[in-house]
């Protein structure tokens, strides 16, 4: 009879492509913010940006979707970790004068 059971080693994969993928997305993501006040096209350039990074991210998912449910939710939660890494690493970024949560300017 096989043994079920979730293998360590195709789950740490999962979760590496996950923050891979996650950190990809959200530097395009800051990438794109950079540059849409001097774009000459601006909605072309977030639609391309958008369109971009959401078809890699699926595709991303549904290869770990093939390789089974614990990759998947593996990379699902490297995405979201990665998203609290590219907020410490770009920050969250204001206008002087645009207040911030805690009230501080």
């Amino acid at each position: 009879m096989p043994r079920m059971g979730i293998e360590p080693i195709p789950v740490a994969g999962g979760l590496a492509a996950g923050v891979a993928m996650g950190l990809a997305y959200f530097a395009g993501l800051w990438w794109t913010v950079q540059r849409l006040p001097g774009a000459r096209r601006p909605v072309l350039v977030w639609g391309t940006s958008a369109v971009v990074r959401v078809a890699v991210a699926t595709g991303v998912f549904y290869l770990l979707l093939t390789w089974g449910a614990a990759q998947l939710v593996a990379g699902v939660l490297g995405f979201i970790g990665a998203r609290v890494l590219a907020t410490r690493i770009w920050g969250p970024c204001r206008e002087p004068g645009v207040p911030t949560p805690e009230g501080d300017d």
